[in-house]
């Protein structure tokens, strides 16, 4: 299945129409013949984010702490650390949790609150 695509200039000339079009399907846009951005319904959104979002995050969508978009954003900036950090592990160079590993969290987050 191919995405349906319009220019940037169709986009800003017929913006009613590409409305329509997102409404229907997500709709990539170009410039220079090059994807520059895609533009996706808000339902697409949801749908995406029901599927994706850890369940703290979708509980703060429902529960109106988060929008949807802020949220994605949010799990993919954690999914990232989480690569990272599984990299770590797997290179030999994580963190033993210890107690001096505990104590010195505690001695941080002692610190931030004074």
């Amino acid at each position: 299945m191919t995405m349906k695509t319009m220019t940037a200039v169709e986009a800003k000339n017929a913006f009613g129409r590409f409305l329509e079009a997102v409404h229907r399907e997500p709709v990539a846009v170009t410039k220079n013949n090059r994807e520059i951005a895609a533009m996706f319904s808000m339902e697409d959104i949801h749908s995406l984010a029901s599927a994706f979002l850890a369940v703290p995050l979708k509980e703060d969508v429902e529960a109106g702490r988060l929008n949807v978009i802020e949220a994605m954003i949010q799990q993919i900036s954690l999914n990232k650390r989480l690569e990272a950090n599984r990299k770590a592990i797997a290179e030999g160079r994580g963190a033993v949790a210890d107690e001096s590993y505990f104590a010195s969290l505690r001695e941080r987050a002692q610190s931030r609150m004074s």
